[in-house]
Parts: C-alpha cells; sequence; structure tokens
C-alpha cells in the first residue's frame, strides 16, 4: 500500500467514527416492545419508563411510525392510570403525527381513542365530534369493521345523550355492515347490547329483554366476559323496574360473582343496598353499603397508587433527559478534544506522507529510467522480430510457388491422363464396333463361300488381339506418370499385365462402367477383378484405391 492510499484509508476511517453515533432503530424497537409488553401486564411503571426513553429517540431521528404508536399507546396508559390530562395530550401528539407523517387508518384509530377518553369523562359532545370524524374516515375508506365499531360508539354517545333519533340510525348502520360476521362475533353482540339499550330507551322493554336474553347465553365464554356482566345488570334493573325485585337481586349478585372491574363492582353494590333497602332488608342493605365504602377506598388508594407511580416515571424520565443532556454535553466536549486530536495527527501524518512522497518521486524517477531501457531494449528486440518474420515470409513465398509449381504439374499430369483416358476408351469403342462388324459379317453365309472376304475377317481378327495398342498406351503412360508403373511392379511383383493395365485406368479415374468396356466384360466381372486385385495388393477394402495410387506416384 503506498503512503498516499494510506493516507485516504485513514482518513476514511476517521470520517466513519465521526458519522456513527447513538443506536439503531432496531435496537430502539425492541425498547418499545418491550415498553408495549410491561404495558400488557399492568407494569405500567416499567413500560412508560422504556416508551418514553424511546419517544426522545423517535422525536429526534423522525421515526414517525414507532412515534406515533408511543404517543397513542402512552395516552392508554394515562388513561388506565386516571390522568386523563396527559393521556390527552398524549393522543394529541399522536394524532397531529397521523396526520402530517401517517396514513388515515393511524388517524382514525387514535381519533376513536381520543373520543373514548371525552365519553369517560361525560363530555358527550366533545366524544361525538372525534367519533364522527374516525367514522367519516372509515366511510372513505370503505372499511366496513370500522364503520361498525365507530356506528356503536356513536349510538351509544346518542344513548347518553337521549338522540334516540340518531341512535337508531347508527344501530340501522351497523347492522347493515354486520353481514358475513359470525353470531358470536364481538361486533354483533356490541351492536346488539347497543340495540338492546336503545329499546330500553325508547320503552321497548319486552324486545330488549328478548335480546338481552339471548345474548345471555353466547357470552358466557371468558372472551366476552365483559359483555356478559353488562347484559346481567341490564337484565337485573329491567327486573326492578318491573318491580321483581328477587330476581334483579339474583342478577346482580350473579354480575358480583363475575365482576372485576372496581368501577363496575361499586355500582352493582350500590344498586344492592337500594334494592334491599327497599325491602326493608336493612342489615344486608348496610352490608353492601360497608362493602361499597371498603372498594370505593380501596379504588382511592389504588387511584393515588397509580398517581403516585406515575409522578415517579415523570421524574425518572426527566432525571433521563437530564442525564441525557449532561451526557451530549460531556459528548460535545470529548468530541472537540477528538477533534483537536485528529487534526493535529492530520497534520503530523500529512508532514510524513510528505517525506515519503518525496522519497516516493526519487524511486519513481529511478524507475521511468530503468523502464526507459527496458523499452530501448524491447525495440531491438521488436526490430529483430520483425526481421525474422520478413525472412520466414520469403521462405514461405518460395514454399508456396513450389506448391505452385507442383500443382501446375499435377494439374498437366491430369490433363494428360484424361487425354490417355479419352484415347483408351476411343480404341476401345472403335474396337468393340469393328468386332461386332466381323462378328456380323462372318454369320452371312456368303461370306463363308467367299475365301478372299474370309480371310480379310481374319486379318481384322488378329490385328484385334494384338498389344500394339496397349504397348503404345503404356509407353505414353510411363512418359505422364513417371516412375508409377516401376514403384507398383517393384512393391507388388505378383500383378500381372492385365492387373496393370486395370490399375492404370483406376488411376486415369475412369469408372467401373468404362474399364469394363475397354475390358470387354461386364461390369460383376469389372468389379470382381477389383477385389481379386486388393486381396492380391493386400490393401483393406475401406482404403481409396486412388489415393494408395498417388502416395506410390
Amino acid at each position: 500500500m503506498t503512503a498516499k492510499s494510506l493516507f485516504f484509508t485513514l482518513l476514511f476511517c476517521v470520517i466513519f467514527s465521526l458519522t456513527s453515533f447513538g443506536q439503531s432503530l432496531e435496537q430502539w424497537k425492541k425498547v418499545i416492545d418491550s415498553g408495549f409488553v410491561a404495558m400488557d401486564k399492568g407494569n405500567y411503571s416499567v413500560a412508560l419508563e422504556y416508551l418514553m426513553k424511546s419517544q426522545i429517540a423517535a422525536e429526534k431521528n423522525n421515526w414517525h411510525q414507532e412515534h406515533f404508536e408511543i404517543k397513542n399507546n402512552l395516552g392508554i396508559i394515562y388513561l388506565d392510570l386516571g390522568d386523563y390530562g396527559e393521556a390527552l395530550n398524549n393522543y394529541l401528539d399522536a394524532y397531529t403525527i397521523a396526520i402530517n407523517h401517517l396514513d388515515q387508518k393511524k388517524e382514525m384509530t387514535v381519533l376513536n381513542n381520543i373520543a373514548v377518553l371525552y365519553s369517560i369523562e361525560k363530555n358527550f359532545e366533545k366524544g361525538k365530534e372525534y367519533y364522527l370524524k374516525a367514522y367519516d374516515i372509515a366511510k372513505a375508506e370503505n372499511d366496513s369493521k370500522k364503520i361498525v365499531m365507530y356506528s356503536v360508539n356513536l349510538a351509544r354517545v346518542a344513548n347518553s345523550t337521549n338522540d334516540l333519533k340518531s341512535g337508531k340510525r347508527y344501530i340501522d348502520e351497523a347492522m347493515q355492515h354486520l353481514k358475513g360476521e359470525e353470531p358470536n362475533s364481538v361486533a354483533r353482540i356490541q351492536v346488539e347490547i347497543t340495540h338492546a339499550e336503545h329499546l330500553l330507551l325508547t320503552g321497548d322493554v319486552a324486545v330488549a329483554k328478548e335480546i338481552l336474553f339471548s345474548l345471555f347465553e353466547k357470552t358466557k365464554k371468558n372472551k366476552h366476559k365483559s359483555y356478559h356482566i353488562s347484559i346481567i345488570t341490564h337484565l337485573a334493573r329491567i327486573f326492578l323496574q318491573e318491580g321483581k325485585t328477587d330476581k334483579c337481586i339474583y342478577y346482580l349478585q350473579l354480575a358480583l360473582q363475575n365482576v372485576k372491574d372496581l368501577d363496575m363492582k361499586l355500582n352493582i353494590l350500590e344498586t344492592l343496598s337500594e334494592v334491599y333497602t327497599e325491602k326493608k332488608d336493612f342489615e344486608k342493605a348496610l352490608s353492601f353499603k360497608n362493602r361499597f365504602v371498603e372498594i370505593k377506598d380501596s379504588l382511592s388508594t389504588i387511584h393515588k397508587s397509580k398517581l403516585y407511580e406515575n409522578n415517579k416515571v415523570k421524574f425518572e424520565v426527566q432525571n433521563y433527559k437530564n442525564e441525557l443532556h449532561n451526557s451530549l454535553e460531556k459528548s460535545n466536549t470529548e468530541r472537540k478534544i477528538f477533534f483537536a486530536a485528529v487534526a493535529i495527527f492530520i497534520i503530523l501524518f500529512f508532514l510524513v506522507f510528505r517525506m515519503f512522497r518525496n522519497r516516493a518521486i526519487k524511486q519513481e524517477q529511478k524507475k521511468i529510467i530503468a523502464e526507459r531501457e527496458q523499452k530501448i531494449i524491447a525495440l531491438e528486440l521488436e526490430k529483430e522480430k520483425n526481421e525474422n518474420l520478413l525472412l520466414e515470409k520469403h521462405v514461405k513465398e518460395i514454399e508456396n510457388e513450389a506448391l505452385l509449381e507442383q500443382e501446375t504439374l499435377k494439374n498437366e499430369i491430369e490433363q494428360k491422363n484424361r487425354k490417355l483416358s479419352a484415347k483408351a476408351l476411343y480404341l476401345s469403342g472403335r474396337n468393340e464396333m469393328i468386332e461386332e462388324i466381323v462378328n456380323s459379317l462372318s454369320e452371312l453365309p456368303d461370306v463363308s463361300q467367299n475365301i478372299k472376304l474370309k480371310n480379310r475377317i481374319k486379318s481384322l481378327k488378329e490385328h484385334l488381339k494384338t498389344d500394339s495398342e496397349w504397348d503404345n498406351f503404356i509407353v505414353h503412360f510411363e512418359e505422364v506418370n513417371q516412375g508409377l508403373l516401376s514403384t507398383l511392379k517393384e512393391k507388388h511383383p505378383d500383378l500381372s499385365s492385365n492387373d496393370i493395365r486395370f490399375i492404370c485406368y483406376v488411376y486415369m479415374n475412369l469408372s467401373l462402367k468404362e474399364i469394363s468396356t475397354i475390358f470387354n466384360i461386364t461390369q460383376e466381372a469389372c468389379r470382381k477383378r477389383k477385389e481379386r486385385i486388393f486381396k492380391k495388393m493386400e490393401i483393406d477394402k475401406d482404403v481409396s484405391f486412388y489415393d494408395y495410387l498417388s502416395k506410390l506416384s
């Protein structure tokens, strides 16, 4: 590695170290999840600590999704702790984040939570306002489940404010969107309970009682326990209105056995005390009143405990913020010291780098001189190489000329062989024609009587049998194909004159048909002669006869 590359590598490491501050989003998500787990278990002090610390990081890093979830859940925790002011502040912060950075689904979720808060405080006008905002978004999104939820909430507000006409309209709309819901689904049970409450307000007690009794069996399971208690208390009130105090007491005591919510338990105990007072059973009325006072005191203690825990967590979070602020100041001081040290180091490193750079320049100059000398040697070698290439080119040209002459000679030989072939075929044809004429003349009866003509025919036959033409052919063949016959006879002494004649015709590239015509034999006999000659010469059948003869020449 050169000094220059080392310098830039070090500079990159310094810059990277300066930019690597704080925890990542994934690490903070684990902290947020821990807060949600503590919240589900009811351990609000731990949950608040986790979520408030995470809130600072989310706000600083613009993690809008996480910031919204933290704020919304902080609102839920404060609502459960009874600190409605803090709950509302957190809900409104979550609402602002949803409007500016997130989608409408998040917006309507927090709107519903704000409406629930106002409804708990009996501020039904504000509750209705926020329920309507959530309801309008659900309608725009065409979200059937949310429409049912917000319609039920609006119907409850309408029931609470005795706006029976609006309540009926919202209940009807909720029922329209219940298509496809199971009979025992939470949504259907909520709608039916709200409908029964509306019927009680309108005076239709019989139908309301029928709905509540049908829901009584459906809601016995644990997942519907809170709705079951609500149904029981409604039935108890109906029997109280009807003057059936024993049935009223039965249902109130049944609700008391199952209820866990202390506020609801207080209402049941107060109602039981009033019912027994009407029955003139003052001992039991006093007993329930005493239990009412005990639970109210207990509830007050719990509420104070929750407020204490809330204030304690607030103090711890504020303390965490102060520590964080001090830590940041300390970090800034340390960063300044670090920057100064890095600056000094860079200056020293630059001086060392410059010294090494000058040394490197000298080495580079020496290297350039050496490279130039190598280039001169390389050029000389290249010149010598080019001369060798020219010489090789000249040799190749001579070889090509020799090959061209050889090819020309070969073509001349082939041309002469073609002339010999033509002459041989001509002689063969002529002799065949003369033989046919002689044979046809011999068969005539007048010829056998004419001695002079008979002698002439005999003379022609003897002329056909002479080998003078073949001898002339051999002489011309030897002139054209010098050395072939002598090499052939030397290598294969067993060959007859007819075999050599046959081989000459093959070498002249005549077909079996043409050779059979010359020899005045059939093509089959010609083929057998070729096989016999192959066997005599000990040549494989797959070898080209012409190629073999060409090699001999």
